[in-house]
């Protein structure tokens, strides 16, 4: 038998992709490694890498190499021999801190898990209670939003008028509540409200009570329950509602004339394969379903979605003027880039 004619295309460039994939994975795992083992908790201060070995219960060779490939990646600082947070790691993951993203940790994990077995979760049609999942969720956006754009957008909210005049406020599917909670901080005569489902409801409650607030809530299911009626305003950010004609609906007869509906959501485009990034977006969230809602091909989406264009135009027939349209990465310096969500504020007119 003869030997094959040499290739047309060389193996190096699938070797490429597969190495490449491999680092990025060791990588995750050294970042999950050294959460876990709490190292940013030690690294307060410049250590030896045997100091952290110690610490740790780890070989010290192995310590070393750790030390250095965070070193490499900006999480750690490495002076005359010695190691400690950089000042990225020390905000985000010293469990200590008040910005600390461990949840996040957990809920990556838990993808990892179920894309490490892929072909098993693709046959298994896993379905995921909402009621059981949805804390994790609340917890981890939560994280996010403390260290993100929970600023801007509580400032771009806080200077309208419509504010400064506002006697109740509504956020509906509000989870973990943080704006509705600041802006309370700001505007303390104001009666704010949180809707969500119960078990999210528990989760509000530990983050009003930890931040001294006179938050309430409303236990209800934004599919099926009434709002209630004469609000001044009410905000949604990235919940399943968001849209939804059928909840934009629900929210233009729960405002009060002059009422204003600001929304903070994704709205995903309608060229269905921009890039590999969304497209793995798309595989992922088609991997598993929740049994409650129904849930659209596209990430985040659900049924009855809207794209933007079409969102907007309801809004307009409904009885809304659109009053402004701000891109999320366009608020925060500390937005990122890639982000193209949008901020709609839309007063009720007519």
């Amino acid at each position: 038998m003869d030997l094959p004619k040499r290739p047309n295309v060389p193996y190096k460039e699938l070797e490429n992709i597969f190495e490449n994939s491999l680092n990025q994975l060791k990588t995750f795992y050294i970042l999950k490694s050294s959460i876990d083992l709490k190292l940013y908790d030690h690294l307060k201060g410049y250590k030896s890498f045997k100091e952290v070995s110690d610490m740790v219960n780890l070989k010290s060779i192995l310590t070393y190499y750790i030390l250095e490939i965070l070193n490499k990646l900006g999480l750690v600082e490495k002076k005359d021999g010695l190691y400690k947070n950089s000042e990225l790691s020390d905000l985000y993951l010293n469990s200590d801190s008040p910005y600390y993203k461990g949840k996040g940790f957990i809920l990556i994990t838990e993808k990892i898990n179920m894309w490490e077995n892929l072909i098993n979760t693709m046959k298994s049609n896993i379905k995921k209670k909402d009621n059981n999942h949805f804390p994790l969720i609340i917890q981890v956006m939560g994280e996010n939003t403390i260290s993100g754009d929970l600023y801007d957008v509580v400032e771009l909210i806080s200077n309208l008028d419509e504010f400064k005049k506002a006697k109740k406020f509504l956020e509906i599917g509000g989870g973990h509540g943080f704006y509705t909670i600041a802006l309370n901080h700001i505007k303390p005569d104001l009666e704010a409200f949180v809707f969500d489902l119960q078990n999210v409801i528990v989760e509000t409650k530990k983050y009003i009570e930890k931040y001294d607030s006179k938050v309430k809530t409303i236990v209800g299911d934004f599919y099926k329950d009434s709002f209630g009626e004469n609000f001044d305003i009410i905000f949604s950010s990235y919940n399943p509602s968001g849209k939804n004609p059928d909840i934009a609906k629900k929210v233009y007869e729960s405002l009060k004339m002059g009422g204003l509906f600001i929304i903070k959501q994704n709205f995903p485009s309608e060229n269905e394969c921009d890039g590999l990034d969304e497209l793995l977006a798309n595989f992922e969230w088609n991997l598993t379903g929740l049994t409650n809602s129904k849930k659209g091909k596209r990430a985040f989406t659900f049924e009855k979605d809207l794209f933007f264009n079409d969102y907007i135009v309801f809004l307009e027939n409904l009885g809304f003027e659109i009053i402004d349209v701000s891109k999320v990465n366009d608020l925060s310096p500390f937005a990122n880039a890639t982000i193209n969500d949008k901020v709609i504020i839309a007063k009720k007119v007519g």
